[in-house]
């Protein structure tokens, strides 16, 4: 039943309800029965048309329910749009650029010439070695058994197989058994790096001594120190490493030597005892 009939049927009762309280529509040709069964009708419906009126009026409460919902829903909606917009101005715009164009020759070579030192010349701590080679030169074998393959490749590795016992300080370690000699610049009897090519190379050495000892060791390149390592003082055999990176030119050395410190006796044992070195470039 809609909202007209409800107030439809309300104005009915009201004016029957009016005519029943006053005397003076008795006059009209109304008899008692018809007043009867009209309030019998108000008695029989009253209750459906409260519970309409309530039914209406928690329609009218979700209707403004929605109403609120879809105000926020807009304002949620601008919202996006603006941040959207924020984004979009926030974004740059990638334009293609065309190449430059260079009259310049591309001129790269290999080795030196790649860090721009000029093709047959290349400085070192003041000195110079010519670099000049080949490109299309074939891989050449020195020496198979020492592993050397070119004159670019220059890197080494070797294990000490004896116990040094007890070694005074500047006293050169001696790592007799090679592995790796690429080149053939490391000398397993001096136990010396010998450097034919200017670069920059690495070295590494490892130095294992007994539990209970310790001794200090050193990189030394032609007679300075350049590198430092600590091995031992613990309760187990323990090995010290380090590692150093220089600039090297042609007749520089480089070797391993023991250290002015270390306990009262300090011997260093094989096997974990190593040197190598590479050139870098």
């Amino acid at each position: 039943m809609s909202l007209l009939c409800v107030l439809a049927i309300c104005n009915l009762l009201l004016d029957a309800s009016f005519a029943v309280a006053s005397p003076s529509v008795t006059g009209d040709g109304t008899s008692d029965t018809e007043l009867r069964e009209i309030r019998l009708l108000l008695n029989k419906h009253g209750a459906q048309i409260e519970t309409l009126q309530r039914e209406n009026v928690r329609l009218e409460e979700k209707t403004m329910t929605l109403e609120k919902k879809i105000i926020a829903l807009e304002k949620k909606a601008i919202t996006l749009e603006e941040k959207i917009m924020t984004l979009e101005e926030k974004t740059p715009t990638f334009e293609e650029q065309p190449e430059p164009k260079s009259d310049r020759v591309n001129n790269t070579k290999p080795g030196p010439d790649i860090l721009g030192i000029p093709d047959g010349s290349a400085i070192s701590d003041g000195k110079s070695q010519s670099t000049k080679r080949n490109p299309d030169e074939a891989v050449k074998t020195v020496n198979p058994r020492v592993d050397s393959t070119t004159d670019s490749i220059i890197a080494f590795h070797a294990i000490l197989v004896h116990t040094v016992r007890d070694p005074a300080a500047e006293h050169i370690v001696t790592f007799d058994h090679i592995i790796t000699n690429i080149g053939a610049h490391y000398r397993s009897t001096t136990g010396v790096f010998t450097c034919v090519e200017v670069g920059v190379y690495q070295f590494s050495w490892m130095v294992k001594v007994e539990s209970s000892q310790w001794i200090t060791t050193e990189l030394v390149r032609n007679g300075v120190v350049f590198g430092t390592a600590m091995s031992g003082d613990d309760a187990y055999f323990t090995t010290g490493a380090s590692s150093a990176i220089t600039m090297l030119a042609p007749g520089d050395q480089v070797w391993v030597r023991v250290g002015k410190d270390h306990s009262g006796v300090a011997d260093i044992y094989p096997t974990f005892t190593m040197f190598n070195g590479f050139l870098i470039h």
